[in-house]
């Protein structure tokens, strides 16, 4: 947020304040009245009291500086607990009191210490929902010593605070470094082009990788042994079509946390990879495999919103040539088109896994007879379909949510 300028120093007395002007009043009419010269003192003294307080509330007012702060390195997820570092400085000749309203994002009180000049609070916070959220702006308050009056001055300041999305770990889940993936027929990955060894040519051996220099010097054939493969690079598809006048965000957040797995899983497994999702921003990713393409990636998803028009299997199919060896595919609408999609990504030579959200558990709840087993039974016939045209599939339902991934397997999570 732009800086909007120092705000004005309001001043109000508190209700001692009020007490000390009014008895001040009181006593200087009554002195007007019988002429008594102790009366008088009494409430020109009742009455220097509130000016005195005004002048060492300014004083110390002037002094304040606030601010916030995460921990080096803090990241927040959704549903994780996180540390906000609050600081208050003030000058020496501070105010006895002081305390802050701020925004975080709702507003919180919070007091500080009288006695130091740099008074520091460690306050917890917990975000139901990824998001981005801004903290401020504040409003600071001190009192004079006397506690006669109230001094407010507002912080325009403002901190952005990205939560991203809630993360699981995907103990079972059919993906592992080193190129061996459920859904592959043989080793599909790219050669790398690291230089390993030399060793003697065998029959069969390609007469590219012959090292001429070697036969030059020794009469003898030797060839380039290369690295082993390089990794496979995967896309990670998510779907945010809107689908109906209303989504359920339960399913979307379970959408977007599966897509985040999935990738935490990859950057474990020092698998490149990249985002691609149908919403509105179009805001995809390129490869990477390093902690800034992830956190890329997850910054993205932080956002992403049920806002897109194109089905799935048609954004996947227009990425073709871009996709790497490997696709996930995270499906939450109904996409008829999808297992034709994965037929033509398996004739690619591409390895296919489907996450599937099985959207009527979030809709309605499972009753014996009524209409939600005919919804249940449409979507296995999906799952099958998908299954057919070669997709490893995994399915995330309600209420088991993300966490259901690292057991069951296909449609068994949620029957």
């Amino acid at each position: 947020m732009p800086w909007r300028g120092a705000s004005r120093l309001s001043v109000r007395p508190t209700a001692r304040g009020w007490q000390a002007l009014f008895a001040g009043v009181v006593t200087l009419v009554v002195a007007r009245l019988i002429g008594t010269t102790q009366f008088h003192q009494l409430a020109y003294a009742l009455l220097a009291l509130p000016l005195a307080s005004l002048a060492l509330g300014v004083m110390g007012s002037r002094g304040l500086r606030y601010s916030r702060a995460l921990p080096t390195g803090t990241r927040i997820m959704a549903g994780s607990p996180a540390t906000l570092r609050l600081l208050l400085e003030r000058s020496r000749f501070g105010a006895t009191k002081a305390s802050v309203v701020d925004r975080l994002p709702g507003p919180r009180s919070f007091d500080f210490s009288a006695t130091r000049e740099k008074s520091r609070l460690e306050v917890p916070l917990t975000f139901a929902r990824r998001g981005v959220y801004a903290f401020g702006p504040a409003e600071l308050r001190v009192a004079d010593p006397f506690g006669l009056l109230r001094f407010a001055r507002k912080d325009w300041k403002t901190m952005e605070v990205v939560v991203y999305p809630r993360v699981h770990e995907l103990r079972g889940f059919p993906l592992r470094g080193g190129n061996v993936e459920a859904g592959t027929t043989g080793s599909r990955g790219r050669r790398g082009e690291e230089f390993a060894n030399l060793r003697e040519y065998r029959r069969g051996d390609d007469r590219r990788h012959i090292h001429w220099k070697s036969l030059a010097r020794t009469g003898e054939l030797f060839v380039k042994e290369f690295s082993l493969q390089a990794p496979r690079r995967h896309t990670v598809a998510l779907d945010l079509r809107r689908e109906g006048l209303r989504t359920q965000e339960d399913e979307i957040e379970d959408a977007v946390s599966a897509a985040a797995s999935v990738l935490t899983h990859l950057a474990r497994e020092s698998l490149p990879f990249r985002l691609l999702d149908t919403g509105s921003s179009d805001a995809n990713t390129g490869f990477g495999s390093d902690d800034d393409s992830y956190w890329e990636a997850m910054r993205l998803l932080a956002t992403a919103r049920a806002d897109g028009v194109r089905h799935l299997g048609e954004t996947v199919l227009g990425e073709r040539g871009g996709l790497g060896e490997g696709v996930i595919l995270v499906s939450r609408t109904r996409d008829e088109e999808l297992p034709r999609c994965v037929r033509k990504l398996r004739d690619l030579g591409l390895s296919v896994i489907v996450v599937a959200l099985a959207t009527h558990t979030y809709r309605t709840p499972h009753v014996p007879g009524d209409a939600s087993q005919g919804r249940e039974a449409e979507f296995f016939k999906r799952v099958g379909r998908l299954e057919a045209a070669g997709a490893t599939v995994r399915v995330v339902g309600h209420p088991a949510g993300v966490a259901g991934l690292s057991g069951a397997r296909g449609a068994e999570a949620v029957r």
